[in-house]
């Protein structure tokens, strides 16, 4: 079967392309790295411009009614270039995460975000409670919101974030101002912003709490559905210029008195690269499709075998990169070792790969006994 991207898909990545290509290098990378906020206030006029802060959202709230597959493809390419800016965290998942609770408050944000330029993360992850999203420890107690948050991608410039938590037997998802939590900033493995949030009696204030009980848990599954798809176009896009770069490192560089991609050892690497940027390809395409599936079972199983089939195939292909370049693989000065920590990186975030077999498994037994 053949996969075709619409027009108007491949525009999106195109211009995405070419963006990056214009406004985004290794050099870029190297110095965003090491600033404490990565919302650079001209790229983000930039994306503005390009309609990307209203692509993945509804006409009727400022956005283009853009679907998952056009999101994917900015993705890819922001891989593709190591771009550390937190479009992913600052505007597509709090911004999906509005238009499912679609509330009057919540839209209102929302709509701040794609024409204001809020900057709004979401804390999903608590200490103690891993990738299970759905039981947070963090709880709100006589009005008072109080417990912990891990890894939350706030860039390093985000004004609120969104926060689930337990209101007696209630799964609740409330706004809070950042300047009201503790906060611990630190770098990740790929370079990108995270913090560690602090809740110390916060008092909920009306307006707060933007969702309750069974729709909480229903959008917070549809919008780590779309992170998991797009940890995966993120991975691809990175895969991807990995490959190119090693196939054109194999023809240059010469031991010997030959060039290395002329060895046999060497030529299967390449086609083995290959072989799994293909089916990492069309894995992309699958999950960026069922992703936005009604079908939550479905939906999940989809993700989860995703997730799992690029934890190993596309990290594999960073070792094997690595392994063709030989020390300076792992340099700081070349791009390749780069790659490879996004790889690593992604390959955990909303699920490691061990976490995603078990979920698919479980997914799996359920669908066999219906």
């Amino acid at each position: 079967m053949e996969f075709n991207l619409s027009e108007n898909t491949t525009m999106v990545a195109d211009t995405a392309r070419r963006y990056l290509k214009d406004h985004y290098g290794f050099v870029t990378y190297n110095e965003q790295l090491n600033q404490t906020s990565h919302c650079d206030p001209a790229r983000w006029g930039l994306m503005m411009e390009l309609g990307w802060l209203g692509l993945p959202f509804p006409e009727t709230v400022g956005g283009y009614g853009g679907e998952l597959i056009d999101v994917a493809m900015i993705v890819r390419e922001l891989g593709a270039a190591l771009c550390l800016d937190p479009y992913v965290d600052l505007v597509v998942a709090p911004g999906k995460l509005l238009e499912y609770i679609g509330s009057e408050r919540a839209i209102g944000l929302l709509q701040s975000i794609v024409e204001n330029n809020e900057k709004v993360a979401c804390a999903f992850y608590d200490c103690h409670a891993g990738y299970n999203v759905h039981k947070p420890t963090s709880s709100i107690r006589e009005g008072k919101l109080s417990g912990q948050k891990s890894f939350v991608p706030d860039g390093g410039c985000a004004s609120k974030v969104l926060v689930t938590a337990r209101l007696g037997e209630e799964l609740v998802l409330l706004v809070v101002p950042l300047e009201s939590c503790e906060i611990t900033r630190y770098r990740a493995l790929d370079g990108s912003r995270y913090a560690d949030l602090v809740f110390h009696d916060i008092v909920i204030e009306d307006g707060m709490i933007l969702s309750r009980g069974a729709e909480t848990s229903r959008v917070i599954s549809q919008v780590v559905a779309w992170l998991q798809a797009l940890d995966c176009a993120r991975m691809y896009g990175a895969a991807n210029a990995l490959y190119l770069r090693t196939l054109e490192y194999a023809k240059t560089r010469k031991q010997f008195g030959s060039a290395i991609g002329s060895f046999q050892v060497i030529q299967h690497y390449l086609v083995d690269m290959f072989t799994d940027l293909q089916q990492l390809e069309s894995m992309l395409f699958m999950v960026s499709v069922k992703a936005e599936l009604g079908n939550a079972q479905e939906r999940d199983r989809a993700c989860s075998a995703a997730k799992a089939y690029y934890a190993d195939k596309a990290v594999k292909i960073a070792q094997q990169a690595i392994q063709i370049h030989g020390g300076i693989g792992v340099t700081e000065e070349l791009d390749i070792g780069h790659y490879f920590r996004l790889m690593t990186h992604c390959s955990l975030t909303h699920g490691h790969r061990d976490y995603h077999l078990d979920r698919l498994a479980s997914l799996s037994e359920v669908n066999g006994r219906g």
